[in-house]
C-alpha cells in the first residue's frame, strides 16, 4: 500500500514536473515566438528603412548627377561669360585707344588751327601794311606819271625846236643813246602780277631809259627779266618778259 502511494506520489510529482516543464516550455516558446516576431518586425522595419535609405540614396545620386550636370553647365556658361568679358575688355581697350588717338588728333588739329589763325592774322597785318605801302607807292607813281607827262611835253617842244634847227642849218644830229652805267641797279619795290610789271628803284638818276632790259637776281642767281617801259627820276616801271617768281627786295640790274 505504501508502495502504491509512493508510486502515486512519484507520478503526481512527475505530472507536476511535466506540467511545470510544459508550462515553462510553453512560456519559453511563447517568449521565443514573441522575440522572433519582434526580431522579424525589427528586421522588416530595418529592411523598410534600408529600402527607404536606398531609395533616398538613389534620389540623392540622381540629384547629385543633376547638380553635377548643372554645375558643368554653369561652368560652361561662366567660361563663355569670361570669354565674352575678355572680348569686351579688349574692345573697350581698343575703343579707349581709338578715343585717345582721336583726342590727340583733335588736339593736333586744334593747335594747327590756332597756328593757322595766328598766321592768318599775321598775314592780314602784313597785307594791310603792304596795301598801305602799295597805296603810297601808287600815289608816288601817279605823281611821277604827271611829272613824266610834263617832261614828255617839254621833250616834245625841245624835239620840235631841234627839228627846226636841223631844217635851218641842215645839220644832221647823231641820235643820243644813254647807256646805263655800272651802278644801274636797284631793288624791286613793287611786284604787280595782275598787270605783269615791276617797279625798280632806279631811274633817270642811274641812266635808265625806256627799252632797257633788267635782269632780276636773287642770291646772285638770275631768276627773271623785265623791259623798261616808263622811266622816272628815281624809279622805273618795267614789263616782265621772262620768269614769274619775282619778289619785293630782289635786285634788278640793267643788262
Amino acid at each position: 500500500m505504501k508502495s502504491f502511494r509512493l508510486v502515486i506520489i512519484i507520478l503526481v510529482l512527475l505530472c507536476l514536473g511535466l506540467g511545470i516543464f510544459a508550462a515553462v516550455s510553453f512560456t519559453g516558446l511563447q517568449k521565443a515566438n514573441s522575440e522572433r516576431l519582434t526580431t522579424e518586425n525589427t528586421l522588416n522595419s530595418l529592411k523598410d528603412e534600408k529600402a527607404a535609405l536606398d531609395k533616398e540614396l538613389s534620389e540623392q545620386k540622381k540629384t547629385k548627377l543633376d547638380l553635377e550636370a548643372q554645375l558643368a553647365d554653369m561652368k560652361g556658361k561662366v567660361s563663355a561669360l569670361q570669354d565674352k568679358a575678355e572680348k569686351l575688355a579688349a574692345m573697350l581697350a581698343d575703343e579707349k585707344k581709338a578715343r585717345e588717338d582721336a583726342e590727340d588728333q583733335l588736339s593736333s588739329k586744334s593747335r594747327e588751327l590756332d597756328e593757322t589763325k595766328t598766321n592768318w592774322e599775321s598775314e592780314k597785318i602784313s597785307r594791310t601794311s603792304l596795301q598801305e605801302q602799295y597805296d603810297k607807292i601808287f600815289k608816288e607813281f601817279s605823281s611821277l606819271q604827271d611829272q613824266l607827262k610834263a617832261v614828255s611835253s617839254d621833250n616834245d617842244n625841245l624835239r620840235r625846236q631841234v627839228e627846226d634847227l636841223q631844217a635851218k642849218k641842215e645839220v644832221e644830229l647823231d641820235k643820243i643813246v644813254v647807256k646805263p652805267g655800272v651802278d644801274a641797279e636797284g631793288k624791286v619795290l613793287v611786284v604787280n602780277k595782275e598787270f605783269n610789271f615791276i617797279v625798280v628803284a632806279a631811274g633817270n638818276n642811274k641812266g635808265i631809259s625806256p627799252g632797257v632790259v633788267f635782269g632780276v637776281f636773287r642770291d646772285g642767281k638770275l631768276i627773271a627779266k623785265a623791259q623798261v617801259e616808263k622811266v622816272y627820276e628815281t624809279m622805273s616801271a618795267a614789263n616782265i618778259t621772262e620768269g614769274t617768281d619775282i619778289r619785293e627786295g630782289d635786285i634788278a640790274k640793267a643788262m
